[in-house]
């Protein structure tokens, strides 16, 4: 028998870290639980910064096994619209691998109605202005939250990701590296000294780097949380100097399964200085073999387009390092503006 828990159960965070332990991904942002279980501490200095979200994160749970996750939780934006998400983020599912309905690899249907239904229960009682939601696409599937937001309006958008298997030896992740790439892997252990930052806090460079300043409104949200991971010593900055002046910075995050990069940017005198260098490739490559020597799974590049990653020569495609490419989906439901006050679910 399926049952539905929510974050205000005594049960919730046994399951739920039992659930980030099995989830295919497990995500580094959401898997450091970083407003749930940090920011509501008692005299955590980041109470005050999440306190104004809700935490409507909910379970569905089998026989006292977790089958789904969500992470979820409501606030007020900037705009003054109720808004569902995760403390910034986007909202996100998680999922049992080991609940997975063999050799099918589809979910129990008596889970996936509970999940839709607690869904749509959640939505016509806080009648949320917007949603922003993240759609891992575990083991292939398409969340059944998806579905349940498609049917409501909501418009997807494709995310393509590369994965690099970590666990492979060495020898084999070099020779899947493209030969072009690894000429400019060469010559950035050539040319640049790349230092690699753990722990410690956002003076390290970090804080006052260009990529950070130049973020948008929810980019500086999602890099807040990463500076918590970084200072909790569950991330890394890989920088790069050339003639020692620094001319390219990367952010990434891990958890025991997955490093993921947040971002990898070189900065705008290094374009004009070193016009045609490869600068970042080295770099990122260097963030693939410290991600190994942690233990890390697997190497996420997380959700950049060519142009997102870098500027002009520095334009990077992921997949030339090997690894494979997979699928993610970013949905998002709004409530049109000119629209009468009522819920856009119904």
């Amino acid at each position: 028998m399926h049952t539905v828990i929510d974050a205000s159960d005594a049960r919730f965070q046994q399951h739920w870290h039992k659930l980030l332990n099995n989830d295919p991904l497990r995500n580094p942002l959401y898997e450091s639980i970083w407003g749930r279980s940090a920011g509501f501490e008692q005299g955590s200095e980041n109470t005050a910064e999440v306190s104004h979200y809700t935490d409507r994160s909910f379970l569905v749970i089998s026989e006292d096994e977790p089958v789904f996750g969500c992470s979820l939780t409501l606030h007020v934006d900037e705009h003054g619209r109720k808004r569902l998400g995760y403390f910034g983020l986007d909202a996100c599912t998680h999922i049992n691998r080991t609940s997975l309905q063999n050799p099918s690899n589809n979910f129990c249907p008596e889970a996936t109605r509970l999940l839709q239904q607690h869904i749509d229960q959640l939505l016509d009682e806080e009648q949320p202005e917007a949603i922003d939601y993240f759609d891992p696409v575990s083991c292939g599937i398409m969340s059944p939250v998806t579905q349940v937001l498609l049917e409501k309006g909501a418009i997807p958008t494709v995310q393509q990701i590369q994965l690099i298997d970590l666990e492979q030896p060495l020898s084999l992740l070099k020779s899947q590296i493209h030969e072009s790439y690894r000429e400019a892997i060469d010559w950035g252990n050539e040319n640049l000294c790349i230092k690699i930052i753990r722990g410690g806090t956002t003076e390290d460079g970090f804080g006052n780097s260009e990529s950070y300043s130049a973020t948008s409104q929810e980019q500086e949200r999602t890099l807040e949380s990463c500076i918590h991971l970084l200072n909790q010593g569950q991330g890394f900055l890989v920088q790069a100097e050339y003639e020692g002046a620094l001319v390219a910075s990367a952010l990434f995050v891990y958890s025991e399964r997955t490093c993921q990069c947040v971002f990898a940017d070189v900065l705008s005198d290094a374009v004009k200085e070193l016009e045609g260098k490869p600068i970042l490739h080295s770099l990122l490559w260097r963030a693939v073999m410290q991600a190994k020597g942690l233990g890390c799974a697997q190497f996420d590049f997380g959700n950049h387009n060519q142009a997102a990653m870098a500027p002009d020569s520095n334009q990077l495609s992921p997949g030339m390092f090997g690894g494979l490419a997979h699928t993610r989906l970013k949905v998002s439901l709004m409530q049109e503006s000119e629209a009468p006050p009522q819920n856009c679910f119904s």
